[in-house]
Order: structure tokens, then sequence, then C-alpha cells
């Protein structure tokens, strides 16, 4: 099964937005719906989307998978902010989830990343599953969420050696992402087939 991956294009939305859709309406401890192909939606218009870092995965021409990343931010005790970025959704449809997919879109996009000069990737993901791409405990890099907590799923990966060096804060993610009017959500469900 060969993996193909390239740039999301324009053409694609509705097909990704609805694999998101299908990859995490019934999540577990979650089984009344998503709001993830929502996101998706949303981020393609907000000023921290990465357009360049918005790739999707296919199988025989096939989208199975997409991955969109936005910048994010550090704010300093001086209260000077340093770039880094995040990503998410990570979204494979479940007829071709634990096939590698995933894995292979993280990847090949941590390099793009590095190659596009970022420093560093923040995200809230499994604490048993991102260590194998080099995510670590934000703790052990002196950064605390916004609101000065630290928890598992909140780790860091730096993109090159001492990345983050010298810098230690409150990580701060784009407001799109707390941002998801439920009533918004509905909406924009019925774009989609029945669930």
């Amino acid at each position: 099964m060969e993996i193909k991956i390239r740039l999301e294009t324009e053409n694609d939305y509705y097909e990704v937005e609805n694999l998101t859709r299908e990859a995490f309406w019934v999540f577990p401890g979650r089984e009344d719906g998503c709001d993830e192909h929502y996101l998706v939606y949303k981020l393609r218009t907000c000023p921290d989307f990465i357009k360049e870092l918005d790739y999707v995965a296919l199988i025989d021409d096939k989208i199975t998978g997409n991955i969109m990343y936005s910048k994010c931010k550090i704010i300093d005790t001086n209260n000077i902010e340093h770039e880094i970025i995040t990503f998410g959704p990570v979204s494979v449809l479940p007829l071709y989830q634990k096939k590698g997919i995933g894995t292979k879109l993280i990847n090949f996009t941590l390099e793009k990343a590095r190659e596009l000069g970022y420093r560093a990737v923040m995200i809230y993901g499994h604490p048993e599953y991102y260590p194998r791409f080099g995510f670590k405990d934000a703790k052990e890099f002196n950064i605390t969420t916004h609101d000065g907590k630290n928890f598992d799923a909140f780790m860091i990966c730096e993109l090159y050696k001492d990345a983050l060096a010298g810098i230690s804060g409150k990580g701060y993610i784009s407001p799109v992402y707390y941002d998801l009017n439920a009533d918004d959500v509905k909406e924009f469900d019925k774009k989609f087939s029945p669930k």
C-alpha cells in the first residue's frame, strides 16, 4: 500500500472536512458527534493558519488523511513572544487507521516545518503516542499552558537542537481552537450526510 502525500488544494476542502468528521465522529468518551470538521473549515481562514503545512495523504488517489498546522507562541517571563507552531487536527478515515498514514503525515510535515525554519511544535496529544516523533513533556522546557498548568498531554518537539534554549514561559495556541460555537457546528454539519 503506497501512501502519497501532497498539499491540500481548494478542490479537496469538502472531502477533507468529511474525512475529519468521519475520523472524529464517535471518539471514545464523546458519543455525541464532533466539531473537528468545523475546526478544519475555520482554520483555513484564520490568520494563524500555515497553508504550506496543510497536507493530505492519498492511497490509490483517494484522500485518506490530513494534517493542518497553525502558528502559536510562547510568552516568556519578560512578556516577549516567541513564535512556534502546532498541528491539529490530524485525521485519518476510520477504514485506513492503524496503517501508518498518521505517522507518515506527522513525520513528513515535521521535516517540512524544519525546512521552513520553524523552531518547535507544541501540541495537546496522547502522551504514549507522540514521544516517538520527538515530543517531550512541556515541563522539561519549563513551559506551561496559557493558564499555568502542565499535564502529560501538553508536549513540545524542538525541530532542531536547543531550539528553545533560554526560552520558558506560557504556551498559547490560536483562539480559533476555542472559538467553535455549538450552533455554528450544527449548522455546518448539515453539509454532510446525517448520522
